[in-house]
């Protein structure tokens, strides 16, 4: 019932680079088994693209000084410098999780908007995104969506977004993750809805548990850790090193028990210790939730996250015509090749930042 497919096309040229030989680069057309949105796989961008990925250190320094400086979110000025929710809504005007700190946004992107300030430090490395810190951040977002859920239920539809550095999107450079709530789903969760929807109606069975089935056969699947799955995506959404997350049977944020807010945190902190040892610096990440006040039985909480590319004097960017305005999917890499270099890291990695260092949370 999952299909994987794939076609290949050459393309060739006289290359300069190679004192005119013939050459020729493969092009991998590739559909998402859900959606059938197509992604190409350019086997040899990589190489091309690489360089941009990593952050010039001696600028990264630079920005991260100058803009602590004047950062809302740092522990000197968050009292002063972040806004408060209203007494009617949260009588204490923020909430405390831990290391996090719960805020509206001053200009956010829905209508009931939310930062989760995640450190207390202006700049994290990658490595240093540990799991206690992302928990206070989920645990304190799920204090501000039952509260929200409390005070208008029809705001139904949450979004949890990390942009983390300027090339990610974000203008601030302090560590956070959007909490995003509006009471229509985002067009791509919608989409990946609906079509869920459409597979069980057609297969009697769930698109997300069949998926998780078909993948731990291949390349592509990494593990399972607190009920959570993580593995590389057949056709990626953007392609610069691109990893999934399922919540299999959960398919809201509000069904998400304790363990499985664990996983999805060290699943996390796990894949950005990967992007560190590779040198970079920036990311997204999305985590989408069905409905609030519904339980369906056709989709599972699913999570995104993609390297971005570094902090340099030359902006590169990889929000280029075919993915960002065509909304075609564009990968740099076989998903098969990056899944096999995140296994070994992963297998390489201490056991430890898990269940030790962040415990069972109280969500």
């Amino acid at each position: 019932m999952i299909e994987f497919r794939k076609t290949s096309k050459q393309f060739k040229i006289l290359n300069p680079l190679k004192n005119f030989e013939e050459d020729s680069t493969t092009f991998e057309y590739r559909a998402d088994p859900l959606t059938g949105r197509n992604t190409t796989v350019i086997k040899s961008m990589l190489g091309y693209v690489s360089k941009y990925l990593v952050s010039d250190p001696t600028l990264l320094k630079t920005a991260v000084n100058e803009t602590q400086a004047s950062c809302p979110f740092c522990p000197e000025r968050v009292n002063s410098k972040t806004p408060k929710f209203t007494k009617d809504f949260l009588l204490e005007g923020r909430i405390i999780s831990g290391e996090a700190t719960i805020v509206p946004n001053l200009l956010g992107h829905a209508e009931q908007s939310a930062l989760a300030i995640l450190s207390k430090k202006h700049y994290l490395t990658l490595r240093e995104f540990k799991t206690k810190l992302l928990v206070d951040g989920f645990k304190g977002a799920m204090a501000y969506l039952k509260r929200l859920h409390e005070a208008n239920a029809s705001i139904r539809y949450p979004i949890f977004a990390f942009n983390y550095l300027p090339p990610a999107g974000s203008s601030i450079f302090h560590p956070h993750m959007q909490i995003l709530v509006r009471d229509r789903p985002f067009y791509l969760a919608e989409l990946m809805i609906q079509k869920s929807k459409e597979y069980r109606e057609q297969n009697d069975s769930k698109f997300w548990s069949d998926l998780i089935k078909a993948e731990k056969k291949g390349e592509r699947y990494l593990y399972r850790s607190y009920g959570v799955d993580w593995l590389v995506p057949f056709a990626p959404l953007r392609g610069l090193n691109e990893v999934q997350a399922i919540v299999e049977g959960k398919s809201s944020f509000m069904e998400l028990e304790d363990p499985e807010w664990l996983g999805l945190a060290e699943g996390v902190s796990k894949v950005l210790g990967f992007y560190g040892s590779l040198g970079y610096s920036c990311f997204n990440i999305i985590i989408i939730s069905g409905p609030m006040d519904s339980r369906l039985s056709h989709f599972d909480v699913n999570l995104r996250i993609i390297s971005r590319p570094g902090i340099q004097q030359w902006s590169f960017t990889d929000a280029w015509a075919a993915p960002y305005m065509l909304w075609d999917g564009e990968a740099v890499e076989e998903p098969e090749v990056f899944a096999e270099k995140a296994r070994i890291h992963f297998r390489k990695r201490s056991p430890k930042n898990s269940i030790d260092e962040a415990k069972i949370p109280d969500i």
